[in-house]
């Protein structure tokens, strides 16, 4: 496999980290903002899952619409660019409703960038070293909480909302900068020889077993997994920013869960990315939904704000933990079932019967996995949308159940939603480098 450049890697790294930055910035104080528009606990959870409805419909559009690694950077420079003046204007809402539209907008951009940028960094890693990758990149989440968190409730506190998206606005100017350095791929074309019609008609029958009949079936389960994680995880967010300012908490308290859960995740996703290279995603995966259940029972019972940072750690657990694990779960996956767009290691693979047809006998040895119908590419960018699918459906949870129940009591329910995350998993195989098949059959 073709490798980036270490300009490139640590272009995108610093791109995602502005975008943390703004994102995790202001996540923990726009309840705080809605408030002082005069919106209600209901409402708030509205206007947060219509944001974040239109950051997956930015990250859904940009992953139907990516056709090479060209057209993702395209995408990205040009995300950050419109990124930058309307960050400015969500500073400048007078009502709820302003508010909405800026931030809908901003956030799309942002569902556009991140699905971009992990379109760019698919496939181009061997999958022994994947999660090493995957997890650097999500580390610039909790990175982006403890730079944004740290500036954003000081900011607030002494000169006002208006002030932090104005500074937020001048960060987001190296979001197209640093985007332009990454050094796309040139399109590989496939390159057979097919000698006899048998051996196409072959080759044929095998692409669309291996695309049709494969790929479906974990593909949706790690969706519908990854988003019932982040649902856990934005019920948590949510809670602790309303449950922490009708507490009478001060803007720099709340941004400072913010803080803390990201310097506490950083050293927790770098030892999980490794962890789960040598045991398996599954196993990693199962944990870091285990920690969210109970953090999310504990926080049902918080009222301190030692308590308040010990529930932020162990949800951005959750989250960071299934956006490294799961990126790099599907990337895996596709090594195994999705060979017709990597011929180079299917011909390396003749061995085993279900990932490789003998009958394939050429193809070019630096064939990457975007050939035939670039679908790898595709379900990284799907996979990357999961988070704001899961923050719509927390978001709705949370506003419309609190109409009618507590906190506690709707935190307490919610601590199910992850224990269903694990059962969707469980029939897809444990390794991540699997010598058979990693489909195995639900009991």
């Amino acid at each position: 496999m073709a490798a980036y450049s270490k300009l490139s890697l640590t272009a995108l790294f610093i791109t995602s980290s502005i975008i943390w930055i703004s994102g995790n910035g202001i996540l923990p104080l726009l309840p705080v903002y809605a408030g002082s528009l005069g919106a209600s606990n209901f409402e708030i959870g509205l206007y947060l899952a219509f944001s974040y409805a239109c950051l997956a419909i930015g990250a859904v559009i940009t992953a139907k619409s990516i056709h090479s690694q060209h057209a993702a950077k395209q995408i990205m420079v040009i995300s950050g660019a419109l990124a930058v003046p309307i960050t400015f204007c969500v500073g400048q809402a007078h009502s709820l409703f302003e508010l909405m539209a800026f931030t809908s907008l901003i956030w799309m951009l942002g569902g556009a960038g991140f699905s971009a940028l992990n379109s760019l960094v698919s496939g181009f890693t061997a999958a022994q070293h994947r999660g090493k990758i995957m997890g650097a990149l999500a580390i610039t989440s909790p990175l982006g909480s403890v730079i944004g968190g740290g500036i954003s409730g000081p900011i607030v506190d002494i000169w006002g909302f208006d002030a932090l998206f104005l500074t937020l606005a001048l960060i987001n100017l190296l979001w197209p900068v640093c985007a332009m350095f990454v050094k796309t791929s040139q399109p590989t074309v496939l390159d057979f020889d097919i000698t006899s019609s048998s051996q196409k008609t072959t080759l044929l029958r095998w692409s669309k077993h291996a695309l049709h009949l494969n790929h479906l079936s974990w593909k949706k389960r790690l969706i519908l997994a990854t988003s019932f994680s982040y649902m856990a995880y934005y019920v948590a967010l949510l809670a602790t920013s309303i449950t922490m300012k009708d507490a009478g908490f001060s803007a720099t308290d709340i941004s400072s869960t913010a803080i803390v859960g990201g310097l506490a995740a950083i050293p927790f996703i770098y030892s999980i990315s490794h962890a789960s290279d040598a045991l398996g995603r599954k196993a990693l995966w199962v944990f870091c939904n285990l920690v969210g259940a109970v953090a999310l029972l504990l926080l049902s019972m918080a009222e301190t704000l030692l308590t308040f940072w010990a529930v932020a750690f162990m949800i951005r657990c959750l989250s960071s933990g299934s956006r490294s694990i799961g990126s790099a779960w599907v990337a895996d996956l596709y090594d195994h079932t999705a060979q017709p767009n990597n011929l180079s290691t299917a011909q390396s693979d003749t061995a085993n019967p279900d990932i490789a047809n003998p009958d394939i006998t050429k193809a070019t040895s630096n064939q990457k996995r975007t050939g035939l119908l670039g679908t790898e590419e595709k379900a990284l960018a799907l996979i990357s949308a999961t988070p704001w699918l899961g923050g719509i459906l927390g978001y709705l949870m949370y506003g419309s159940a609190s109409l009618v129940f507590s906190s506690s009591h709707v935190l307490m329910v919610a601590a199910v939603v992850p224990l269903l995350s694990i059962g969707l998993v469980f029939p897809i195989g444990f390794s991540p480098l699997a010598s058979a098949n990693p489909l195995t059959k639900a009991s």
